[in-house]
């Protein structure tokens, strides 16, 4: 058996019980080897919902240029996962050992797994009995739009970054359509032809898909911003601008509140008392800070969990990061300057995450995200009043005071405004794996590629420079490693 089907084994035991206690008596005859299992609508219906997007230790979170390392807690780190996180700052060619396979793929709730469940709703549930046709459009829909979504997970993992002039001639992945154990070619297709099916997906998806009525249901707003992020990667901000806009159209009809946190309220160290306060911070995290399914500004929650109470002063937003900061913004407190259950200050204004400590960290569609991307697809289109309105909804609900302004030398020059809503997405998704997304773009951007800092840097307890490592252009890509490509027929390697 192959070792991408291998790790999808648990979903076909867990559709086997799915099934069982969801079929009437006359379903339960004995299914021919290799045909479905599930069979009504309901069945599909019920994989669907009882099927999100997760991961622990997600690679980005490692690999982001606004993190740096912290002596001695960065060498102190020992085990599996601790030595996978210590090559991936160092941003080494190998991550895994010989007899390891990446994590990416044999996390439970990654996109791998994933992708084997929403294959099989999709090739499978349009001859389900019992639905209606409109019913079963929409389950197709919700899973086409969750196959996209882990597909470009997995080619933000795996694959270089998107370059239109080599993107025809570049490796993708395998794009995995069907839900079969027995599938033996994993041959990688195009980077052309993995973004292709990408948006394939989400387009073929919109016309069927509802509004927002829960933060675990993919909706058409979900499909609308996975375009924007999709064609963002990919440096076509134009076609990014058209569906980010038709984003913030589906945010108008949702049916659950979708909204900014004002921090000045909920993250105010002089009032914690106040109503819907998310502190005290109790060294573990914010202590009433709202779970991702009662929180206003995420649109459909995917969860990155990073917590390792090894590694937890062992990466910290580097000091151009804290640089990046003014005094009066609320997100300082999204991160303590503290030691873990000590009074020990970081060095150069660095800070250790603490929000999502348990929760994770959301790193799927969310309102601020919104504007920031549709702030910097107006600045780079030369609509600067649009990207500073943007900028500033989202700022002043952050910032307290006049500081939440955007200055004004800033906000009359194109390229120091996209640069402003650059450093901006830094503030607002620090030490969350989101920078590199941006990173990868940036990395292809005939422009704005120097906002990428190709180093990373460990510093000791007095501040000082300790280590320093370079990202090499191979190293946007994992490399899946030597029992991958030899338990997994086709497989290229990456240099």
């Amino acid at each position: 058996m192959k070792i991408f089907n291998i790790y999808i084994v648990g979903l076909i035991l867990f559709t086997t019980i799915l099934s069982q206690s969801s079929c009437k008596k006359e379903f339960l005859e004995v299914v021919p080897k290799g045909q479905t299992i599930a069979i009504t609508t309901a069945d599909y219906e019920k994989l669907l919902n009882a099927n999100y997007l997760t991961s622990s230790f997600n690679a980005s979170v490692y690999r982001g240029d606004e993190v740096s390392g912290l002596q001695p807690y960065f060498d102190g780190m020992s085990g599996l996962i601790n030595r996978r996180m210590q090559r991936l700052f160092r941003y080494e060619d190998r991550v895994y050992d010989a007899d390891q396979v990446p994590d990416e793929i044999t996390e439970e709730s990654n996109y791998i797994r994933k992708l084997y469940l929403f294959n099989k709703i999709i090739n499978e549930v349009m001859a389900s009995q019992g639905g209606t046709e409109a019913q079963k459009l929409a389950i197709l829909a919700e899973a086409k739009t969750g196959r996209a979504i882990c597909n470009f997970m997995f080619l933000s993992d795996f694959t270089k970054p998107y370059n239109a002039a080599t993107a025809t001639t570049d490796l993708g992945i395998p794009n995995l359509t069907i839900a079969d154990v027995n599938q033996k070619n994993f041959k990688r297709e195009t980077l052309q032809q993995g973004y292709d099916l990408v948006i394939k997906d989400l387009t073929e998806a919109l016309p069927d898909l509802g509004i927002v009525t829960h933060r675990r249901k993919i909706s058409k707003l979900v499909a609308e911003f996975y375009l924007a992020r999709v064609y963002m990667a990919m440096n076509n901000y134009p076609a990014a601008k058209l569906h980010v806009d038709a984003a913030f159209l589906e945010r108008s009809k949702a049916a659950v509140r979708i909204e900014l946190y004002d921090y000045s309220v909920v993250l105010n160290p002089d009032n914690p008392d106040a109503p819907g306060s998310w502190l005290p911070d109790s060294g573990l995290g914010l202590d009433n800070e709202p779970l991702a399914a009662n929180n206003t500004e995420v649109i459909y929650n995917i969860t990155a969990g990073w917590f390792q109470f090894q590694s937890v002063d062992a990466f910290v937003f580097s000091p151009r990061t804290a640089g990046l900061y003014v005094s009066a913004d609320r997100r300082l407190n999204l991160y303590s300057p503290f030691e873990l259950f000590s009074t020990e200050v970081h060095p150069n204004g660095m800070r250790r995450r603490t929000s999502g400590f348990f929760t994770g960290m959301d790193v799927g569609p969310t309102l601020a995200d919104m504007y920031l991307m549709r702030a910097e697809c107006n600045a780079r289109a030369s609509n600067l009043t649009g990207a500073v309105a943007d900028l500033e909804i989202l700022r002043k609900k952050r910032i307290s005071g006049t500081a939440a302004t955007v200055p004004s030398a800033v906000a009359s020059n194109q390229q120091a405004l996209v640069r402003f809503i650059l450093d901006e997405r830094i503030r607002e998704f620090a030490i969350t794996g989101l920078r590199w997304l941006d990173m990868r773009r940036l990395s292809q951007d005939p422009v704005y590629k120097d906002h990428v800092i190709y180093t990373h840097k460990i510093y000791g307890a007095d501040g000082g420079e300790v280590s320093t490592y370079s990202l090499k252009p191979e190293r946007f890509a994992l490399k899946f490693g030597e029992r991958m490509l030899n338990e997994s027929n086709g497989l290229e390697e990456n240099n």
